[in-house]
């Protein structure tokens, strides 16, 4: 065997698994766009309080929940009419946090909240994922701390500030509705 036949053979090997690769991420795309939106009406509409949810069922939920959302500047989604929806990032221990809280119709309440997380500690930072601790946050008045993650002091602290600063942006919106 010669080294040419080598790089040859080596060449056409990787264009090959370069057009599967490409053509796999492009057949794969709007499925993955789908699962993000699925994924985005499922946290919203759990932060609203409705958990009846199910990859079946959550595109249609969601139209028929979400009366109304606005994108851009300061995103907000409104379910029944009575919960608003906004959604926050902020920063955790080891990379990005997000979540979306809801806040009742009188603009002083926490309906619900839902965390995420890209990379926090499993067992302590990634416990902002729990029921637990979200349900913490349920009834609560805007700007009432809850308890913090024993050993997680890092990630429970960004996602108060995450909360802090995403509500400063959206006080005016509340004042004014009430």
């Amino acid at each position: 065997m010669n080294d040419r036949y080598i790089f040859r053979y080596i060449i056409i090997l990787v264009i090959i698994v370069s057009v599967l690769l490409s053509g796999a991420a492009m057949l794969l795309h709007p499925y993955q766009k789908r699962n993000e939106e699925n994924e985005k009406y499922t946290n919203i509409l759990k932060a609203a309080g409705i958990h009846e949810v199910n990859k079946k069922n959550v595109a249609q939920l969601f139209k028929q929940h979400c009366t109304s959302s606005v994108e851009g500047d300061l995103p907000m989604y409104i379910i029944d009419n009575q919960i608003t929806v906004i959604p926050m990032n902020g920063n955790g221990l080891w990379g990005s946090i997000w979540g979306y809280l809801g806040i009742a119709a009188d603009g002083k309440t926490i309906v619900g909240a839902v965390f995420d997380h890209k990379s926090e500690t499993p067992g302590l930072g990634a416990e902002i994922t729990t029921d637990d601790y979200q349900n913490q946050y349920k009834g609560k008045p805007i700007g009432e701390k809850v308890d913090a993650i024993a050993g997680a002091t890092r990630t429970s602290k960004g996602v108060e500030e995450m909360i802090d600063r995403t509500l400063k942006l959206y006080l005016p919106y509340f004042e004014h509705e009430q």
